[in-house]
């Protein structure tokens, strides 16, 4: 805003007390000291300062993971004049309406400093990722729409009610202060276009001339597999997470390949890693053979440096996203881990921006890398020395052959070229069954957490519903052919973790009426969650005819239906515990999924309760008019409010619950409350246009700069097939979502542990048939499987993919 020609009158309304008048020629400090402010006026401006400065004090403490950078230095100031404005405003003291003037000019300062700092970090994180992606671009929006929220108005208030802004002269000649305007924005669009430039990295020669001609060129380089000699009977994997050691570091202008292969040792055959960098002239495929020399057949990997770049920050707090996961890998001079080993190292779920939220971890910490780069740790902490200071960052083309002799290109550590088909989806949904039932322990559990390079498995966190999601799989999908017999080992594995479940049931009520699932089973109280009750009544149901005898856990069925019957709310939602002592629900927020999970278990309670009728089961009738409050709430009230236009949760499980109701209990708003859910998700599934590398096409993401996660697109492919068979009874076109479902399945079959990209697992699990947390996190959790199991064989089926109906006949609507 621009202020008059002549000297600014006084502001009307002063901030500050004072008796004393004002002089002929005041200036803006004395005006403010003499005359009388409003009381509301000198409140609001304290109450709103008292406000900001513990805000903006605790964002220069927590959010920057390393102490006194400039953002914390910059954000604790405003900090400190937003606490003395509050100070001064509420004594009150002459110097105040100057406090006001001086915060609200800095705010504004602070607000230009951000905006250009996101901005420069976008620009840096886009050019680097090949396109920004709609996740990282909203995350900066938000960010900057906060601290705008926090800043602008309140700056705005304090410039016009102090004086207002003088940005031209009496003579309406350009100011000095408009000059530097100008000039700090021709700065600020040079640097943009810098930060644009440094986030390329230089070509670097490769093997054939050009990327697309190198696979060809390695093909004829690499030496007649069968003529290698055979390793020992127990070689070991390729895993190492020794960097390779180069004669120099990677440059433009120097070919460099990095070969991993088994080679003869002392007593058995070992990792052998070499780095091979011809001269000028030489060949590159001759060096390759020369390298084969020794090596043994099996698995080889390969790793060809494409470009290089000095490691640069992405922005303040950024410095976990300078590398791309999974496709980057690191140099500190001659030593350098390519991509595939930061997987293995789990390196892009290290970095822990916010100190308080330790929890809170994507990308890399460089500090770590360092130190696996083989850099000592210098005494007394890093002496100055910036994370990045030396690293560079390398872009390869990566290549892996097979136990067989064939050479397949990789992108992170899935196959880009994979296609749909019918023999590959099989393919994939029969490798995810024998990953499940060869995870499986004696005592029923499945392996919970899998390192797929260590094979070190863990059961921290186990999980009643996981256990209880993976034993429903097996039953809907495992039994092959429709009408054909299960395998004899399917109904074993389910009767294992059925008599597990089993052990973990506390009764309750009276006469032990009511039961739920506890782990440990020991574990003490009587207030039972339920959700793991909800999904272990699930699994029972739709297991029921798999195991020797039907009935023989109609009890134990009977006594968790009425659990779940007890926890329904008077408005047909659920409390997320019940008291077994007293049989009394325990109301407080609901967990996501067990809504879902509750209303698809009380379905398939319905119908067996209707088909076979038993004392052991409740009512049928009773059940079906639990089902009916159920459907009414959730499709009309439970998401009854401005923010479903824009957004929903994960409600999958509705939609699965609405599928199995198709056959005995339909509803319009039910089915239509899945459609609209599923018709929100279908957005956030990443196609060519969304700017993307090719291998994240199909996930569920935000873009280039987190990968999606292998399990939130597995839980859209399971909810799209169920919505799938919901419109197909309703009669609805499902063009469109054929074509978004091979998308999805095209994902999950490249995602998915293969001979190929197994070259480096543990030989002592089962891991070819896994599915990892995603593309740049390595470990495997027995529900990552189960979800990708479920889409690729709920989700086959509805494209005729792969054998077998999930959906009932479908009744009158």
């Amino acid at each position: 805003m621009q202020a008059p020609d002549t000297d600014p009158s006084a502001p009307s309304e002063p901030l500050q007390d004072s008796a004393a008048p004002a002089p002929e020629s005041p200036t803006l400090a004395s005006r403010g000291a003499a005359s009388t402010p409003p009381p509301a006026r000198r409140w609001a401006v304290a109450l709103l300062s008292a406000v900001h400065a513990p805000v903006f004090a605790w964002a220069a403490l927590s959010l920057p993971f390393r102490p006194w950078t400039l953002f914390a230095v910059v954000t604790a100031a405003l900090a400190l004049l937003h606490a003395a404005t509050a100070v001064l405003t509420l004594l009150p003291h002459p110097l105040a309406p100057r406090a006001f003037r001086a915060t609200s000019v800095v705010s504004l300062g602070y607000l230009a400093f951000l905006s250009f700092e996101l901005l420069s970090s976008a620009v840096y994180v886009a050019s680097l990722n090949r396109g920004l992606g709609t996740g990282i671009a909203a995350a900066l929006l938000a960010v900057w729409a906060v601290v705008a929220l926090l800043t602008l108005p309140f700056a705005c208030w304090g410039v016009a009610s102090t004086g207002g802004l003088r940005l031209l002269r009496r003579a309406r000649r350009p100011s000095p202060a408009l000059a530097a305007l100008a000039a700090l924005a021709v700065l600020a669009a040079l640097s943009l276009l810098f930060r644009h430039r440094v986030a390329k990295a230089d070509v670097v020669p490769v093997p054939g001339g050009a990327p697309s001609r190198t696979g060809a060129a390695l093909r004829e380089a690499l030496p007649s597999f069968d003529a290698l000699p055979a390793p020992p009977g127990k070689a070991p994997s390729l895993m190492t997470t020794a960097p390779a050691a180069c004669a120099a570091p990677p440059e433009p202008g120097r070919p460099t390949l990095v070969v991993t292969h088994l080679a003869r040792g002392p007593e058995r055959a070992a990792v052998a890693t070499r780095c091979l960098q011809p001269a000028p002239g030489e060949d590159a495929a001759a060096a390759l053979r020369g390298a084969l020399a020794d090596a043994l057949r099996g698995p080889l990997k390969i790793d060809v440096v494409s470009a290089t770049q000095p490691l640069a920050s992405p922005g303040p707090g950024l410095d976990g996203l300078s590398l791309r996961p999974g496709l980057d890998g690191l140099c500190l001079a001659e030593r350098c881990l390519m991509p595939w080993q930061l997987i293995a190292l789990d390196a892009f779920n290290t970095n822990a921006p916010l100190a308080g939220v330790p929890d809170f971890r994507f990308g890399v910490d460089l500090a770590v890398l360092r130190r696996a780069l083989g850099e000592p740790e210098p005494p007394g902490g890093n002496g100055g020395i910036a994370p990045r200071d030396g690293l560079v960052r390398i872009e390869t083309l990566s290549y892996a052959v097979d136990g067989e002799g064939a050479l397949h290109l990789l992108s992170r550590l899935g196959e880009p070229t994979v296609p749909l088909t019918e023999a590959t989806a099989q393919q994939a949904a029969a490798a995810a069954q024998r990953y499940i039932l060869g995870a499986q322990r004696r005592d029923g559990m499945f392996r919970y957490i899998v390192d797929p390079f260590t094979g070190r498995a863990s059961f921290d966190g186990f999980s009643i519903a996981r256990q209880a999601g993976t034993t429903l799989a097996l039953c809907e999908l495992g039994g092959g052919a429709e009408g054909a017999p299960a395998p004899p080992e399917l109904g074993k594995a389910v009767q294992r973790s059925f008599g597990l479940l089993a052990k973990l049931e506390r009764k309750g009520g009276e006469g032990g009426a009511v039961g739920a699932l506890f782990y440990p089973a020991d574990s003490p109280g009587t207030i039972a969650n339920l959700n793991p009750t909800a999904l272990s009544l699930v699994a029972l149901l739709s297991c029921r005819d798999l195991v020797r005898d039907a009935r023989a856990h109609d009890a134990l069925i009977g006594r968790l239906a009425r659990t779940v019957l007890a926890t329904q709310r008077d408005d047909g939602g659920f409390a997320p515990q019940l008291d077994l002592a007293r049989v009394a629900p325990v109301l407080g927020p609901t967990q996501l999924y067990e809504g879902g999970q509750s209303v698809l278990a009380l379905t398939l309670l319905e119908a067996l309760a209707a088909r076979e009728p038993s004392p052991e089961l409740p009512p049928a009738a009773a059940v079906r008019a639990a089902v009916d409050r159920a459907m009414d709430y959730y499709a009309n009230r439970y998401w009854d409010h401005f923010a479903s236009d824009f957004v929903y949760m994960e409600e999958n499980w509705h939609c699965l619950a609405a599928r199995a109701a198709l056959g005995h209990h339909r509803r319009d708003d039910y089915e239509r409350f899945c459609l609209d859910y599923v018709a929100f998700k279908s957005r956030l599934v990443l196609d060519e246009d969304s700017g993307v590398t090719p291998d994240m096409v199909g996930g569920y993401g935000f873009g280039n700069v987190l990968p999606p996660h292998n399990t939130a697109t597995a839980g859209f492919g399971e909810a799209l097939a169920a919505a799938m068979a919901v419109k197909a009874a309703r009669g609805e076109d499902l063009e469109r979502d054929r074509g978004l479902m091979r998308r999805v399945l095209e994902f999950l079959v490249r995602q998915q542990w293969s001979p190929a990209t197994c070259f480096a697992c543990s030989r002592d699990v089962i891991i070819e048939g896994g599915f990892s947390e995603s593309m740049a996190s390595p470990r495997i959790r027995i529900d990552y499987v189960q979800h990708a199991w479920a889409a690729l064989g709920h989700g086959g089926r509805a494209l005729g993919l792969v054998p077998g109906q999930s959906a009932p006949a479908a009744g009158p609507l």
